[in-house]
């Protein structure tokens, strides 16, 4: 099955996060493309269909689960998928996505998600190893807030402990040092994913949760993961938007037996 890899949010000093980019006549039987995907093994593969002008629509699949949103496989697909055009909507059981080129960056439209303070529960933190500031969960993750950056980078989560919890996914995010005004970690072990290495859909809460405590609506984010990323954010309300780099690696006519990343 013939299929592009591109890093998104990668720069000089960030690698960003993979993804492969599948473009069919029409979407394969679910269990046909989750085998793909798994072959692929990447963080995550978008199957894409169009659908009319400018429009596909699109399924996300991590190696071992189907996704209901995935923001940085749809702006690798938008990469591979732009050509002379500037805009493309994406169409998923879960909504509709619109992404932009701006410059040599591409820009996609999510919705915000909202967001619900809580005690963080004993259990979650001691399979982070941290202690929280503060806690919000929306409809499938949970946030932690911790003290600094330097804490962030130095977590080294249980990840067995991690997804026996009942969350789809696990953010912990500081302020930002530098010139970034927040950074953040993603961990989705239940989803086959320990850590995601630049999760958009985490910014859907982390965008709106940062924007409220700095009192602005335009940040700036990294992601300490290991190939690390560099995000800009916009909280639009109801909407997030988010701007970043997308590096065409390549395609491939053959699926890959190992790839780094999954070392």
């Amino acid at each position: 099955m013939r299929h592009h890899i591109v890093d998104t949010f990668a720069d000089a000093t960030h690698l960003g996060n993979p993804a492969a980019v599948v473009e069919l006549p029409e979407f394969a039987p679910t269990a046909e493309m989750q085998d793909s995907a798994h072959r692929i093994g990447l963080p995550t593969t978008a199957f894409v269909v169009a659908a009319a002008a400018g429009q596909y629509r699109v399924r996300w699949f991590t190696p071992y689960k189907e996704l209901n949103l995935c923001g940085h496989a749809t702006i690798a697909a938008t990469r591979v998928l732009l050509g002379d055009r500037t805009r493309l909507t994406f169409v998923s059981d879960n909504g509709v996505l619109h992404a932009e080129r701006i410059g040599d960056l591409v820009s996609i439209d999510l919705p915000a998600a909202a967001l619900t303070a809580c005690d963080p529960p004993p259990e979650l933190l001691a399979a982070l190893g941290v202690r929280a500031v503060a806690c919000v969960v929306s409809s499938d993750d949970i946030l932690i807030e911790v003290e600094s950056a330097a804490v962030v980078a130095a977590i080294r989560p249980d990840f067995a402990a991690l997804a026996r919890q009942p969350y789809r996914g696990h953010i912990v995010t500081a302020r930002g040092a530098d010139d970034v005004d927040f950074t953040s970690r993603t961990f989705f072990p239940a989803l086959g994913v320990d850590e995601d290495q630049v999760c958009v859909t985490a910014h859907c809460k982390l965008t709106p949760y940062w924007g409220r405590r700095l009192g602005r609506n335009r940040l700036t984010a990294t992601q300490l993961s290991r190939r690390g990323g560099r995000l800009a954010v916009r909280d639009a309300g109801d909407r997030v938007h988010v701007l970043g780099s997308a590096v065409l690696r390549g395609a491939c006519d053959e699926l890959p037996e190992l790839l780094e990343e999954r070392r």
